[in-house]
């Protein structure tokens, strides 16, 4: 298939070869062309049209099969970038595309890696091109309205990568699917945070365990929002689940059986080590009393602030304003005395909370100083605690199926690839013209011919005439 490849720049260097001979012989014989004699050329011509449209026609069928089995052997593909956002130039995860890393030496170093190809990853990028439909155009740079952005690009393989005994669709073919995998590790939305692990629940204190499978569900749920803000209402076909249903499930799974499970534990005061746990309880409490005392003295200053200020000073102004249905009202406007009471009930809220937090573990460490579990509670523990993975895995499944539907329906695979057939009526007014460059030439040499042919004895006659000094002194060496 190479040499079938090697069709057309053959006939192109043969058509340059006669327009070579033709402006040679035109430049030898010029000084002789008479207007008489170039009419009866082109008599000549006219009558050796049979010979010359029969050469041009066996001209053009080689030249139209050479170039249709050369785009065959090496096919153009095309790269449809599918997802929303490529049409602002940008991956699915927001940041900028950049169209050279289609051909970067990493993605090729991996193809041929993988293909086991007997090519260096730098003559690769040599027989490969990169190509867009906007190239042809001119686009204006300077106004930001003319600025166009390409979604579909085209790579081609240069037949001559057959010289490392390989095909241009292999190489393409290996260049599509290294490229689509590097896409989607590092531009496409990431997965790895639905793959949960539980190794740390090794030995790990039973009222941590309920902590730590919450936040393990935390993960699953915080992925969620993302797609569901953008299709609420799509729904994978197998399970039914929708975005919101599935983000319902998994606060069911934190809000009740997470709770059941330590209410359970609390209830028989299980623990792992009694007197670890206990002495944890206490250090904790000593570093949340010391962030509660801090927001309590973050209250209490900007109370005594709001005490400073002057009574008219903190009456609250009135501006006349207009709301987005044009409708006019007055507009309250905070003052700096405003800002004062939002802190405070902030910093008051921030101290409640660890009262609550400090309640607990005090709460949770006397239960573990003061019952003794029975080893009938310890074995329904861990019992529920595998329970709770296996449903948190579940959960995490169920969320990587719908999430993946939703990419595949909605994102379309993010990258289409496909072969474009060689155009027929292309490749047929490429050969034309080719065609019609040869028979040009041709015609040129068959005008030229006789003129020529009396150049070329005239010329021999001047080669081989003889000066009469030069005879006698011949005959002169001959004696």
């Amino acid at each position: 298939m190479i040499f079938a490849c090697a069709i057309v720049p053959v006939l192109a260097l043969y058509v340059a070869l006669l327009y070579f001979v033709l402006i040679r012989r035109f430049f030898r014989v010029k000084k002789k062309l008479p207007v008489s004699g170039l009419k009866n050329g082109l008599g000549r011509v006219a009558g050796k049209k049979k010979r010359l449209a029969g050469l041009g026609g066996l001209f053009f069928v080689v030249c139209f099969a050479g170039r249709v089995c050369a785009r065959v052997w090496a096919p153009d593909m095309l790269m449809v970038f599918k997802y929303e956002e490529a049409a602002r130039g940008q991956n699915p995860n927001a940041t900028r595309f950049n169209e050279s890393g289609i051909l970067s030496e990493s993605i090729l170093e991996e193809v041929v890696r993988r293909g086991g190809l007997r090519v260096s990853a730098e003559k690769l990028a040599a027989l490969l091109t990169l190509s867009t439909p906007l190239d042809a155009e001119k686009l204006d740079v300077t106004q930001e309205s003319d600025l166009k952005i390409s979604t579909e690009y085209r790579v081609r393989c240069s037949a001559w990568v057959s010289l490392y005994q390989t095909k241009p669709k292999t190489v393409l073919n290996l260049l599509a699917d290294v490229y689509w995998e590097d896409f989607v590790h590092n531009y496409a939305e990431n997965d790895g945070v639905l793959d949960l692990s539980f190794d740390e629940l090794e030995n790990m204190e039973y009222l941590d365990v309920k902590d730590y499978l919450q936040m393990q569900a935390y993960k699953l749920k915080n992925y969620l929002p993302v797609y569901s803000s953008e299709s609420s209402s799509f729904r994978a076909a197998e399970s039914g689940e929708t975005f919101s249903s599935l983000s319902q499930k998994i606060s069911n799974f934190i809000e009740i059986e997470l709770e059941r499970y330590e209410a359970f534990v609390l209830e028989n005061g299980l623990s792992v080590n009694k007197d670890t746990y206990q002495s944890r309880m206490q250090y904790a409490n000593r570093l949340l009393d010391t962030s509660r005392l801090k927001n309590m003295a973050a209250h209490d200053v900007r109370i005594e602030a709001i005490n400073m200020y002057n009574a008219f000073m903190t009456r609250f102004v009135l501006i006349p304003t207009y709301d987005t249905n044009k409708e006019f009202y007055m507009s309250k406007t905070k003052v700096g005395v405003d800002y004062f009471a939002d802190e405070a009930k902030e910093h008051l809220e921030a101290a409640t909370k660890l009262v609550e937090e400090m309640e607990h573990n005090t709460y949770a460490s006397a239960q573990i100083g003061t019952l003794w579990p029975s080893a009938d509670a310890y074995t329904q523990a861990d019992m529920r605690i595998g329970e709770l993975k296996a449903e948190l895995l579940n959960l995490a499944s169920q969320c990587r199926e719908l999430c993946s539907a939703y990419v595949k329906e909605k994102r379309d695979g993010y990258i289409q690839v496909c072969f474009t057939p060689p155009a027929i009526a292309d490749e047929a007014l490429k050969a034309l013209l080719l065609t019609m460059l040869f028979a040009a030439a041709e015609g040129g040499l068959i005008l030229l011919e006789p003129f020529y042919r009396e150049y070329r004895k005239s010329h021999t006659k001047k080669q081989g005439k003889v000066p009469e000094s030069g005879k006698g002194n011949s005959e002169e060496a001959a004696l």
